[in-house]
């Protein structure tokens, strides 16, 4: 109940703030596809070895879109299992 007196600090965000950090046109989020007449664009591209990721390839906005399209990517790049192998040869310094 008292989070506001305990922030030490708070950021307030608004479309103008994402229009002009982020610049994304009049802080909106991923493409522009209004309901029923397209599809995101995926992370696959006409270019072999480019790939696109962030929230602008799938549904969502923000953390979630962004980590769901890295995700996406990396899955377009190799399988699951071989980055389960890679994961396992990560070390965290002690």
């Amino acid at each position: 109940p008292d989070i506001r007196s305990r922030a030490q600090v708070t950021l307030v965000g608004t479309p103008l703030t994402c229009e002009r950090f982020l610049r994304r046109d009049r802080g909106t989020y991923g493409p522009a596809i209004a309901a029923g007449e397209g599809t995101f664009p995926g992370v696959t591209t006409p270019l072999p070895g480019l790939y696109r990721c962030g929230d602008s390839t799938t549904a969502g906005i923000g953390v979630p879109a962004t980590a769901a399209g890295g995700a996406q990517c990396a899955n377009a790049i190799m399988s699951v299992w071989d980055q389960l192998k890679l994961n396992e040869r990560i070390v965290m310094p002690v």
